[in-house]
């Protein structure tokens, strides 16, 4: 058994003629104006931010969630960061610049007295981009788990979510 997809065939429902018609003349009618607009206006106060001592409170619990989840990511990806520069450093020098050294005879002693130097630019590039690509991921994960708190901080209180 084979199945094609017919990008002729469409699954939206269409309406009768005269249904369209109908609805045409509904929306010309000075009524259903009227309608919209109280319709609108509502829709204006119902976006007017609410002002209580609830919504003063969850601002400040969501704040200082925030603070701790994003101090907490930024704690993370400065040590977890570090950690994945030291040892990509410290493998492009392990296996590039010592080898390097042993072939050339006496510049194996300059490998250990200059190792940063005789690490390769190569190495190099690939170490800083492995360090921003464990920050980025960090930071992005906390800003996530931040936004997670936030969202509980708004159940919990029954504030609504956030417009920002």
């Amino acid at each position: 058994m084979q199945i094609y997809f017919n990008p002729s065939m469409s699954f939206k429902q269409q309406m009768p003629k005269d249904v369209q018609e109908q609805e045409k003349t509904l929306q010309q009618l000075p009524a259903a104006k009227a309608l919209t607009q109280e319709q609108d206006a509502y829709a204006a106060t119902k976006k007017q931010k609410k002002s209580g001592f609830v919504e003063g409170l969850s601002k400040i619990a969501k704040f200082f969630t925030t603070l701790s989840e994003m101090t907490k990511a930024i704690f993370k990806a400065v040590g977890y960061g570090a950690l994945t520069v030291a040892a990509s450093l410290t493998s492009f020098w392990a296996f590039g610049a010592v080898p390097r050294g042993l072939k050339k005879g006496n510049s194996i002693i300059e490998a250990f007295k200059h190792p940063i130097k005789n690490i390769s630019k190569k190495g190099k590039i690939i170490t800083g981009i492995l360090g921003l690509g464990v920050v980025s991921y960090h930071l992005i994960k906390g800003k996530l788990s931040a936004n997670q708190r936030t969202a509980n901080v708004d159940h919990q209180l029954k504030t609504g979510h956030r417009t920002t």
